[in-house]
């Protein structure tokens, strides 16, 4: 039996390895490569992001007026700094594959103007399990369900 377990692999690379297999498992192979999804890791180090928008627990989505007034900064040896309008965010960043933690993580705990979404922001950037990339945004997730923090490159 042959089994071909492809893993960012190009399926034309596939072809010695599936050579020594039979037709039906050639086949079975290809298919199997297609169908799985290919991860590409992005390097955050030296990346800074900007918010776009936050959708909490409930669907209830946030845009902030200004994403300027949230960034944060990837910077070498794992440190993270930022800012969430009114305070300041640092800490440690994790990165492998599609798993990204904050930790530690802490931020400024000044009181922010009306309309803020320091809180928000802060709350579910402290849960943060995971990241992928869309059209060029990074999106967070966190280990509730349904939560997305959306960030688009700083220019």
């Amino acid at each position: 039996m042959c089994i071909v377990k492809p893993s960012k692999l190009f399926l034309f690379s596939l072809l010695p390895v599936l050579a020594a297999c039979g037709p039906a498992e050639q086949r079975a192979g290809v298919e199997e490569a297609a169908a799985s999804p290919v991860v590409e890791i992005t390097p955050l180090e030296g990346s800074n992001w900007q918010l776009v928008q936050l959708t909490v627990m409930g669907g209830y989505e946030f845009t902030p007026d200004d994403p300027g007034k949230y960034v944060l900064n990837f910077r070498s040896e794992n440190r993270l700094t930022g800012t969430s309008d009114c305070n300041r965010i640092g800490g440690s960043w994790q990165q492998e594959e599609t798993v990204l933690r904050f930790e530690p993580f802490d931020a400024g705990r000044s009181l922010c103007q009306p309309g803020s979404l320091h809180n928000n922001l802060v709350l579910n950037l402290s849960n943060v399990v995971g990241h992928e990339f869309r059209a060029g945004h990074m999106i967070l997730t966190t280990d509730t369900e349904g939560v997305e923090i959306e960030f688009e490159p700083v220019e």
